[in-house]
């Protein structure tokens, strides 16, 4: 008597639905920051979504561990769908993985000034969303961290009257695409001027108050930036990189003043 053939394996279980559940969290936290960017949803249902998202991920991550153990102990069939699951969830955990790298490589700052010992004030109405658990260096050791971080970021002596500098500051916050909240233009050459405008992370584009005061100085007039978080955290060297590039940009601004 013949014998009949072996039947094939069946496939690895959960294949499909950890490929469902990795694809879900991926889309829901591209849309969400996405959307954060582009102002269609506010910085607290980005942050819903990407928690949302990572949540799924992690459901994913339960399920497609039983697809990998069958077919790495039983030789079952689903590698290649289990390997593209992971390849999701990964890309999913890709913004938490980059937090933490980040909180590892900044200090942690939530404002960064020019001028750590007289920064400019707050914008009128400031606030900070707080959190239960406080991962931001000590106050006193705030500006002594910032000074070995960036020590390039120092208050701004320009052989300008205010007022001249003030146009200059106000054409660089346009050039940076920053919203302009609110402005004190120098009445005179000598008047102290400010502008307080709202910039955006790189990475989930939430929101960071940033300050640019211009007072007069020996010779010409010092400018001063601020840039402070609204959430009481860790910046993550956001706040760093708002100051530098008006730095940088009213540098250019500037020459391009010149030559013309």
């Amino acid at each position: 008597m013949s014998r009949l053939p072996p039947l094939p394996l069946p496939p690895a279980r959960g294949a499909r639905p950890a490929r469902f559940l990795a694809s879900l969290a991926f889309m829901v936290m591209v849309v969400g920051i996405a959307s954060r960017h582009l102002d269609f949803i506010s910085s607290a249902t980005m942050y819903a979504a990407v928690v949302t998202g990572l949540l799924l991920a992690l459901a994913a991550l339960a399920v497609v561990s039983v697809t990998v153990r069958d077919v790495w102990r039983e030789g079952r069939r689903g590698a290649n769908s289990a390997f593209a699951t992971i390849l999701l969830i990964i890309a999913t955990f890709s913004p938490l993985i980059g937090t933490i790298a980040a909180y590892i490589a900044y200090p942690a700052l939530d404002s960064v000034s020019t001028d750590t010992d007289d920064p400019p004030a707050a914008p009128a109405g400031f606030t900070q969303v707080a959190f239960p658990f406080d991962l931001r260096a000590a106050s006193d050791k705030a500006a002594a961290l910032q000074e070995d971080a960036y020590p390039d970021l120092t208050t701004q002596a320009v052989d300008l009257s205010t007022v001249e500098a003030y146009a200059l500051a106000r054409q660089t916050v346009d050039d940076l695409g920053w919203t302009i909240r609110q402005t004190e233009e120098p009445e005179t050459e000598v008047a102290s001027g400010r502008i307080e405008a709202e910039a955006r992370s790189l990475v989930l584009g939430t929101q960071e108050d940033v300050v640019v005061r211009i007072r007069p100085g020996d010779g010409g007039c010092r400018i001063d930036i601020r840039s402070l978080s609204r959430m009481a955290m860790p910046d993550l060297g956001e706040n760093a990189r708002h100051v530098g590039d008006f730095i940088a940009r009213f540098a250019e601004v500037s020459r391009r003043q010149a030559a013309n």
